[in-house]
């Protein structure tokens, strides 16, 4: 565990360097740029800002946020933990694992919570955060980033409109309003439950599998990918042990392994 003054001098699970900030660019781009100059502290480190000014999504999406939400990014030497680098979208699949319990042992549990395959968690068709799996080569070898983006305090009238009709936050789904010191609790809770998340991926754990098959919110759904050349579409059938997503459009079946799901 590490303890930084910064952070209200609290202990944190799982990390060796806790770095928090009021404002960064991207809680990513912040933790890159630390790795590639050497000038990190011992791994694993998480880099937590209460405001992202350029928060970043996948491809060339960004990430939208306020005072209310959780932003950090976690960075760790896979090999350290065992960790094979060619783990494709079950990095965020654990992640979201471990977001989705966090959630729950703080008892802000729903039953329509759950993981939108392959980066997103969501409550029903709203979403209630993203997860960003990043690489670093350094000098010291390859490092593993995880961003995550989380819609904690804030209340989605605060959300600009291409967001409000798509997005909720935890407060919105408990129906009132969430104390600040909700944000380290929670960030408290999933690093506790990161690590040992991240042992049952090294372990190819079968209950990891079927934890995020049971928090599939495509099952059985109509999902259509877009691939970039062609959009694959068809019923979910569930995320297999690689992280694929099922498909079957009732003549053939696909295993999806990148894309986007589209809305």
């Amino acid at each position: 565990m590490a303890t930084d003054p910064s952070a209200s001098g609290r202990p944190w699970p799982f990390i060796r360097t806790m770095i928090a900030t009021d404002q960064v660019d991207s809680t990513s781009d912040r933790a890159a740029e630390l790795l590639l100059r050497g000038t990190a502290g011992p791994l694993p480190m998480c880099v937590w800002s209460r405001t992202q000014t350029r928060g970043r999504g996948r491809g060339h999406h960004t990430w939208w946020s306020d005072r209310g939400g959780l932003t950090f990014t976690l960075a760790f030497d896979p090999e350290e933990h065992g960790l094979p680098w060619e783990v494709g979208p079950r990095l965020a699949l654990m992640t979201a694992v471990a977001v989705v319990e966090a959630i729950e042992a703080l008892g802000f549990g729903h039953p329509a919570l759950g993981i939108r395959w392959p980066n997103d968690v969501q409550v029903g068709r709203l979403k209630l955060g993203g997860i960003l799996p990043e690489q670093v080569v350094t000098d010291q070898g390859r490092r593993v980033l995880i961003g995550v983006g989380l819609n904690v305090a804030t209340d989605p009238a605060d959300m600009p409109a291409v967001v409000r009709g798509m997005a909720t936050s935890l407060a919105a789904i408990q129906g009132r309003p969430l104390e600040d010191e909700t944000l380290p609790l929670l960030l408290a809770a999933i690093l506790d439950r990161f690590g040992s998340v991240l042992g049952r991926l090294v372990d190819r754990s079968p209950e990891l599998v079927r934890r995020w098959n049971d928090l599939d919110l495509l099952r059985d759904e109509w999902v259509s990918v877009d691939l970039g050349p062609r959009v694959i579409a068809g019923w979910g059938r569930g995320i297999e042990p690689d992280g694929s997503l099922r498909l079957d459009d009732g003549r053939e079946r696909h295993r999806v392994v990148g894309g986007l799901v589209l809305r």
